[in-house]
């Protein structure tokens, strides 16, 4: 990518360069996803061994999001592990705790985060990314 579109380079600063919770309202096609992974591409310099949760409102949009950062993150130099938690899947601790993303619905993400003052993987979430919020009720 050589260029940033109008709506990334307004975000930028924010989901790069600060803590600051962010809520983005862009139309379809805008390039949110790319302005998510600014978000991450920071938790990933700063606090690399700490947990990013991405949260979908179905599994087609988790399995594609999986499918895409697997060949972003996980096949690539920053060699991150990415996993999904889904209906279908829920990896074993070990793998939970390994993770550097885990790709979730929000069904998956509040069964496994209950109680999580005991859960030592939750407690390792520095950023959290809800996708398609308003589809969520």
């Amino acid at each position: 990518m050589k260029y940033f579109n109008p709506n990334q380079t307004q975000v930028f600063h924010a989901l790069f360069h600060s803590d600051e919770n962010v809520l983005i309202g862009s139309p379809t096609g805008s390039g949110k996803t790319i302005m998510a992974e600014f978000a991450m591409l920071r938790a990933f310099k700063l606090r690399p061994y700490m947990k990013i949760v991405y949260v979908a409102p179905m599994k087609a949009l988790a399995k594609e999001r999986l499918k895409d950062w697997m060949k972003k993150f996980s096949d690539s130099d920053l060699d991150k592990e990415v996993i999904e938690l889904t209906g279908d899947y829920t990896p074993d601790m070990d793998t939970l705790m390994k993770a550097d993303i885990l790709i979730t619905t929000p069904e998956k993400w509040d069964g496994i985060s209950r109680n999580w003052k005991n859960r030592a993987y939750t407690q390792r979430v520095c950023l959290v990314i809800f996708d398609e919020i308003h589809l969520l009720g």
